[in-house]
């Protein structure tokens, strides 16, 4: 018998969703529970493409039909994913459920809409829009108890059920402190001299906006001559311009992190970006779109800048003018990681966490 099921997203997709259910599984078994990770493998991630499984509300019900009796037969369960639609198999098994998660599936499309996808793309969105929404709306009314990652993503979600939103409350998404841990002050002021502006994650997926930052690089250079780009992750499936550096996939994004001496996230939508908190932590200013996902973060914690819209020569001129202040960016990754050391440890994930397993039987 399964002690703990938890419905979630097919973790090779990796991503906030996988940071998301990675916390979650820690922390579970951190409090001495025994959980069971159950998801609908996405074929493309597993090498198959012939099969209707590439339909992606056809996956999320052929797979909630098959894993809902081990649902079903669980001590208790958890849908923990980025949006409710992942959660069919906890719907389909009617036993109570309680849901973490991250976003709506109507902003995570709003993000989907406004990037550069291809036509097929898009056409994909519209044949699965009306059935996923179905499958959403029914997860987030059948929980018991639905928790958010933060207050955006609360208001995203009551949207999305038609739930009261002071009913939903947060677990916020924690992130590792001894791992990102900032760099001694003396070096990483000195850096600024020839500053590094990094991105983190798939920097090929047009909702993530990385060419908004490589077309500001050129009007940065104006002001700060010697700044460049670190892209940390998977890279993006063009030619790079001159200043920007790509990793590749790397074991330890932290180690390439920290001595960055500006973080940039320019998405189109965010169900929290993670990788903020991770930048703050160590102890790297972040300059973020308005994607839903950092205002709140960034606003309580002082540690960075939220742009006004997504033009190139507004992110531009606020990192020159942060790049040039090396006081503010010093108070600015002070505050960031303390913010994130209070708000989004592991030990207040794992305290919250064990208030609402003791809620659901």
């Amino acid at each position: 018998m399964i002690d703990l099921a938890v419905v979630a997203q097919d973790p090779a997709f990796g991503g906030g969703a996988r940071a998301m259910t990675d916390a979650f599984l820690a922390a579970a078994s951190e409090l001495g529970r025994s959980p069971d990770l159950l998801f609908a493998e996405h074929p493309t991630l597993h090498g198959r493409r012939l099969t209707l499984d590439r339909i992606e509300w056809v996956r999320q019900q052929r797979a909630g039909r098959r894993l809902a009796p081990s649902v079903a037969s669980a001590r208790s369960a958890w849908v923990v994913a980025a949006a409710a639609s992942h959660g069919y198999a906890a719907l389909r098994s009617g036993r109570p459920y309680a849901a973490w998660l991250a976003t709506s599936l109507e902003d995570e499309w709003s993000g989907r809409r406004t990037a550069s996808l291809p036509l097929s793309r898009h056409i994909a969105l519209e044949l699965n829009r009306a059935p996923l929404r179905r499958i959403e709306r029914s997860v987030l009314a059948g929980a018991t108890r639905v928790y958010a990652a933060g207050r955006s993503s609360r208001r995203s979600l009551a949207r999305a059920g038609g739930l009261n939103e002071i009913d939903i409350e947060v677990l916020p998404l924690p992130v590792d402190l001894a791992t990102f841990l900032p760099e001694d002050e003396k070096p990483w002021l000195a850096r600024l001299d020839a500053p590094v502006v990094a991105f983190v994650g798939r920097a090929w997926d047009p909702r993530k906006n990385v060419s908004l930052l490589l077309d500001a690089l050129p009007i940065l250079r104006r002001r700060v001559p010697r700044a460049s780009v670190r892209l940390i992750g998977e890279p993006p499936r063009r030619p790079l311009p001159a200043g920007v550096e790509a990793t590749g996939p790397v074991t330890s994004v932290a180690e390439h992190l920290r001595t960055a001496s500006l973080f940039v996230l320019p998405s189109w939508q965010e169900g929290f970006g993670i990788v903020a908190a991770e930048a703050l932590a160590a102890g790297v200013p972040v300059l973020a779109t308005r994607s839903d996902g950092p205002e709140e973060l960034l606003e309580a914690s002082a540690g960075g800048r939220l742009l006004d819209g997504f033009a190139a020569e507004e992110l531009a001129e606020v990192a020159a003018d942060l790049l040039e202040d090396g006081a503010t960016l010093a108070a600015m990754r002070e505050s960031g990681r303390a913010y994130v050391a209070r708000e989004h440890s592991p030990e207040r994930l794992r305290e919250l966490l064990a208030r609402a397993l003791a809620e659901l039987p």
